[in-house]
């Protein structure tokens, strides 16, 4: 695992690796969570850069673990912020050309908002938990969230990772979704323009819900997708289900490998 420190969109952001990138094989990289950074993760990269035999980065956005402190709230559209130009310097910086997205919740989100940004760079997206659509259920998970956080020791796990940024972090989360018009927010436009595999794994207990998003997908989408919902499994998949997300990750690379040829 090697370290890195790299300047998107004015802001310094840490990164890491497991093993070498090169501009020779594609790059699984990896986007974490509203509340996560790469340390949630835990030994999901090396696991994937075993199982795929390909070098994998994960990158802390703005705001969070290792990279520079949120300053102000954020607005909604920091999901296309993030997924278009930041991305993209991401993708400078490294010397990326073809990339396999990982995400998860708010990053599996950005990971199809970056395939619609980026469409010759992305070659595939996996996505656990990706929020791509939200109703009134999962409005009020954000209250359930702020309840843990102020009150249920939440704030005191999320500072393991994100130390002193941990408020800023949270309350930059938890503005933009916790109003009702959050349902209103849409990503179809951008789902309709991606063409490269799309592999999205939900879970069934998932506390903030999951059907939303997974029917915008199959609505709007036109590529090549696949969607599973897996019973007894919460928001968590890439740990829970493990197994089952390893080996739908490989099917996306196996089908994005295909569109090449």
């Amino acid at each position: 695992m090697q370290q890195h420190e790299f300047v998107a969109a004015g802001h310094r952001l840490s990164a890491w690796s497991w093993g070498r990138i090169d501009g020779t094989r594609p790059v699984v990289v990896m986007l974490h969570g509203g509340l996560d950074c790469t340390s949630t993760w835990r030994d999901l990269p090396q696991t994937i850069a075993d199982s795929t035999q390909l070098p994998v980065l994960s990158y802390d956005r703005w705001g969070y673990g290792g990279s520079d402190a949120l300053t102000g709230g954020r607005e909604r559209s920091y999901r296309l912020e993030e997924s278009g130009p930041v991305f993209g310097d991401l993708l400078r910086h490294f010397g990326i050309e073809r990339a396999l997205l990982f995400g998860h919740s708010d990053g599996g989100a950005m990971s199809v908002l970056a395939a619609a940004a980026h469409p010759k760079a992305v070659l595939g997206v996996c996505a656990c938990s990706p929020t791509i659509a939200l109703d009134l259920h999962m409005v009020r998970g954000m209250d359930v969230a702020r309840q843990a956080f102020e009150h249920g020791g939440l704030r005191e796990r999320l500072m393991r990772h994100h130390g002193d940024k941990t408020d800023s972090m949270f309350w930059g989360w938890h503005g933009p979704w916790s109003t009702d018009d959050a349902v209103e927010w849409t990503m179809a436009e951008q789902i309709a323009e991606v063409r490269c595999p799309v592999t999205a794994i939900f879970g069934q207990a998932d506390d903030y819900g999951w059907r939303p998003s997974a029917s915008a997908l199959v609505h709007h989408g036109r590529m090549r997708m696949e969607v599973t919902a897996l019973p007894g499994v919460g928001h968590d998949p890439q740990h829970k289900a493990r197994d089952v997300v390893l080996a739908a990750l490989q099917r996306t690379l196996r089908a994005a490998t295909a569109a090449l040829a």
